[in-house]
C-alpha cells in the first residue's frame, strides 16, 4: 500500500496539483485499519468454512457504514468537494477490498 500511496500523491497532488479535502494519507490509513479489522475477524473460527462467507459480507456491510460515516465531513461541506476526492477515496477502498476478498477466497481454500 506504501508504493500505491506515493504513486497516488504524485498523481493527484504534485502531477496535478490537486489539493483534497483530507490528506492521502488518512485515506490509506483508514483502508488499511478496516482490511486489518476485517481479516483479523475472518481468522476466528465460529463455525466452519461455510460461515466465512456471511462473515466477509457483513462486514464489508459494516465497513461501507464506516466509509460512509468517515466520507460524512467531506459531503457536508459548503464548499462542494471535487471528483478527486471521491475518486480518490474510492480508488483507494476498491484497493483494499481486493486485498480482502483475496484473503477471504485464500481462507476458504484450506
Amino acid at each position: 500500500m506504501g508504493v500505491l500511496l506515493l504513486l497516488h500523491s504524485y498523481i493527484v497532488e504534485i502531477y496535478y496539483g490537486k489539493l483534497l479535502f483530507f490528506h492521502l494519507e488518512l485515506f490509506y490509513i483508514f483502508h488499511t485499519l478496516c482490511a486489518i479489522v476485517v481479516c483479523g475477524l475472518l481468522l476466528i473460527p465460529l463455525r466452519g468454512k461455510a460461515y466465512i462467507g456471511y462473515r466477509f459480507v457483513t462486514l464489508t456491510l459494516l465497513q461501507m457504514i464506516a466509509c460512509l460515516a468517515f466520507l460524512l465531513p467531506m459531503l457536508l461541506s459548503q464548499p462542494k468537494v471535487g471528483e478527486w476526492d471521491i475518486l480518490s477515496f474510492m480508488f483507494v477502498f476498491f484497493v483494499a477490498l481486493i486485498w480482502e476478498v483475496y484473503f477471504a477466497l485464500s481462507l476458504l481454500k484450506e
